[in-house]
């Protein structure tokens, strides 16, 4: 696998480059099988089969002349582990392999649903559905899974995540405000890491993590990692310290961020 720089190339761009290369591919004894770009981080990697490292970079070299920073050597069974495939049908993969994970609970859901009764209740959970889904459309999320009184969602930029989480909040308010026989609560945890993918869902620490701080998060508050306090470093969130919290299934105390904003109107940037 190697990895080049792509500050200032659009997804175009990307995709011209690896066109060349595999009209060189042939010629240096390589066989480029896909790539995958990380928007955010200026990264493209390319999942290269070649019998020495240097053959990439002199096929590269040919083809376009931007040559990888990073050669890693790879085993097939460790790009199945964070890729969970080697091969697309349009021979890109444009997922990067850090991706943000937002996990969302409906807050005293099963006492919600005895207060109100089952027709009711089905029809706030409709509506807290339809808030969900038409807010990741705006906001470029995907939905991974219904968790039963919420959703586990996953997002490329982290700093989507954060918009998402906050308007979902501020959306729920609203509506709770006009519906106070239906008010709706959640809470929400957000964590940004390298999760393993297989037949649609996500596994491994990035999201018991995110889901963790589901679990520890207040009635409308967002939890945060480091890791994605660090992420959107500079884009105008505003981050609190909420303090060292253990974690079932994690070994050390770990330190979570809140997410400061108001309950209506728009604050993210």
């Amino acid at each position: 696998m190697d990895q080049h720089n792509t500050h200032g190339a659009s997804a175009e761009d990307m995709a011209k480059a690896h066109v060349v290369d595999l009209e060189a591919q042939e010629k240096y004894g390589v066989k480029f099988l896909t790539y995958w770009l990380d928007y955010e981080g200026g990264v493209a990697n390319c999942l290269v089969e070649a019998a020495h490292p240097d053959a990439v970079n002199r096929a590269h070299a040919a083809a376009h002349g931007n040559l990888a920073g990073r050669i890693i050597p790879v085993e097939n069974d460790e790009v199945l582990s964070f890729l969970g495939r080697t091969k697309d049908p349009g021979g890109i993969i444009s997922e990067p392999a850090t991706r943000t994970i937002v996990f969302t609970d409906m807050v005293d859901s099963t006492a919600r649903l005895d207060e109100l009764g089952d027709e009711a209740a089905m029809e706030t959970m409709r509506e807290h559905n339809r808030i969900v889904r038409r807010l990741l459309d705006d906001h470029r999320g995907r939905l991974v899974k219904n968790t039963g009184d919420g959703f586990m969602l996953v997002f490329d930029s982290t700093s989507d995540a954060i918009r998402f989480s906050i308007s979902f909040q501020q959306e729920l308010t609203r509506y709770s405000l006009d519906n106070p026989l239906n008010a709706v609560r959640v809470r929400i945890g957000i964590n940004a890491g390298e999760p393993v993918s297989e037949d649609g869902d996500l596994y491994g620490m990035a999201v018991n993590v995110a889901a963790r701080l589901c679990d520890r998060a207040g009635t409308g508050e967002i939890l945060t990692s480091a890791a994605v306090a660090g992420l959107t470093m500079g884009k105008g969130f505003k981050f609190s310290d909420a303090g060292e919290i253990q974690l079932k299934g994690v070994s050390r105390p770990f330190l979570a961020h809140r997410i400061e904003f108001t309950s209506g109107g728009e604050t993210s940037p």
